[in-house]
C-alpha cells in the first residue's frame, strides 16, 4: 500500500489534508480521509487538535487494513504535528477502539410541545445576525460559553458561522444584557409542510444555544415563545454540553429526551493532556500507569498538584501506581465523560484499580462535554 497526501489547505486556525491509499502500482485507490489540525477545548484550556472524518474503502479493497494503515501512518506524526489529542464520528464504536479511541460525548436532543414554555416570559429583544458587529459578538458569547466546555472547536471571523443564511436555512439571533453586552444567542430554523392550502407546521428546531449566564439563557427560552401559534413542538438538538437548559425546563413529563453516542477522542500525547488540565487547589497525588499501542504514548506519570497547577513526569515503570488503564478507558476518564471512583472505574476493560485514586479522580471530574460541529 501506498499513503499520498493531497487536497491541503491551510488558515490561522485550521489546516486540512486528503489522505489517499493507492495499491502498489500507485494507480489504483483503495481508500481515502480527511484529516485536520485544529484547536479544541479541554479544563479550559485549547489543545491542539488531530480530527479524522470521511475515512472510506471501495468494497473490493475492504477487509485489506487500508483504514489501519491511515492510522498508523497519521498517528506517526502526532509527536512532530503536536497533536494533543484525537477526535472522530464514528460509524462503528467497536470498530475505531482498536485504534485507541473511546466515547467521550453524547448527542443530547430535548422534544416538547410549545406549551412546556409557559413558565418563560415571552422575549423579542433579540436581534438578527445580519452584520460583522454582531457576528463578532456572537463569537464573544461562544468563546465564554465553550470555555469550560470539552471538546468545544476555537471559532474565528472568517468562519461565517452566523451571517444571514440563505432562505429555509437556520437563523441566528444574539441577546444582549441591560448593560448592552452581547450574553447569549439562538440558532433555530422552523420545519413545517403545506398541505392542500395552508402550512402544517412540525417543529421549532434549535441548533445552538450559547449563553453566559442564567438570565440570558432564560431570554432564549422566552424567544423561542414568539414562535407561539406558527409551531406547536420544540425540538434542541445537540445540547449534551448544556445541562443548564434542562435545570430551567419544568415539564418533564412532557418532554422527550433522546440520547445517542457521539464523538470519540484518543490521547495522543499524555504529559501534555496532563498538563492542560485545571487542577484542584488542595493538594493531591498519583501514578498511573497508561497502556497502549503507540511507544510515545504508553508508559507510567506520575502527577503531584496543589493550588490548581500540577508536577507531571513520566518515570520508570516499578510496578506501583493508583491505577493502570488502557488508552480508551484513559482518554473517556480525563474527558470526564462519567463521574468515577475506584468502584465504578473497576468496570471500564482493561482499568486495573491498585488504590481508590482519589486524588486522581478529584483531578478529573464529570464535565460537559459536546460540539455544535459535525466534522
Amino acid at each position: 500500500m501506498i499513503i499520498k497526501i493531497s487536497d491541503k489547505s491551510e488558515n490561522d486556525f485550521i489546516s486540512r489534508e486528503k489522505w489517499r491509499v493507492f495499491d502498489d502500482d500507485g494507480e489504483t485507490q483503495m481508500a481515502s480521509g480527511g484529516v485536520s489540525t485544529r484547536r479544541s477545548r479541554f479544563a479550559g484550556n485549547y489543545i491542539s487538535t488531530l480530527t479524522v472524518g470521511g475515512l472510506s474503502t471501495s468494497p473490493e479493497f475492504r477487509r485489506r487494513g487500508c483504514v489501519r494503515k491511515i492510522f498508523e501512518e497519521v498517528f506517526l506524526l502526532a509527536p512532530e504535528r503536536g497533536w494533543t489529542v484525537s477526535l472522530l464520528h464514528p460509524f462503528s464504536f467497536s470498530y475505531y477502539r482498536q485504534f485507541g479511541y473511546e466515547k467521550i460525548a453524547d448527542h443530547k436532543v430535548l422534544e416538547f410541545p410549545m406549551k412546556a414554555l409557559d413558565c418563560f416570559e415571552r422575549c423579542s429583544e433579540l436581534g438578527r445576525l445580519n452584520n460583522e458587529g454582531r457576528l463578532r459578538d456572537a463569537l464573544s458569547v461562544f468563546e465564554k460559553f465553550a470555555l469550560n466546555r470539552n471538546i468545544m472547536f476555537e471559532r474565528f471571523d472568517s468562519g461565517n458561522y452566523f451571517l444571514e443564511p440563505k432562505k429555509g436555512e437556520p437563523s441566528t439571533f444574539i441577546w444582549y444584557d441591560k448593560q448592552g453586552k452581547p450574553a447569549s444567542y439562538i440558532t433555530l430554523g422552523t420545519e413545517n409542510y403545506f398541505s392542500v392550502n395552508r402550512m402544517i407546521s412540525i417543529n421549532l428546531n434549535v441548533y445552538e444555544m450559547a449563553f453566559t449566564s442564567p438570565e440570558s439563557l432564560y431570554s432564549l427560552f422566552g424567544f423561542m415563545r414568539m414562535y407561539e401559534g406558527e409551531l406547536d413542538t420544540v425540538k434542541i438538538h445537540n445540547c449534551a454540553m448544556s445541562p443548564e437548559i434542562d435545570f430551567m425546563l419544568k415539564h418533564y413529563m412532557d418532554t422527550k429526551y433522546t440520547i445517542l453516542p457521539d464523538i470519540m477522542g484518543r490521547i495522543l500525547n499524555v504529559e501534555k493532556i496532563l498538563g492542560a488540565n485545571s487542577y484542584p487547589e488542595e493538594h493531591g497525588h498519583f501514578i498511573v500507569k497508561v497502556n497502549d499501542t503507540l511507544d510515545f504514548t504508553k508508559g507510567v506519570y506520575e502527577v503531584e498538584y496543589s493550588g490548581g497547577a500540577a508536577d507531571i513526569k513520566k518515570i520508570a515503570d516499578t510496578g506501583k501506581y493508583d491505577l493502570c488503564a488502557p488508552m480508551p478507558a484513559f482518554t473517556q476518564m480525563l474527558y470526564g465523560y462519567e463521574s468515577l471512583n475506584a468502584q465504578k472505574a473497576g468496570y471500564m476493560q482493561g482499568v486495573e484499580m491498585k488504590t481508590d485514586a482519589k486524588d486522581f479522580f478529584r483531578a478529573f471530574p464529570k464535565r460537559d462535554n459536546g460540539l455544535f460541529e459535525h466534522f
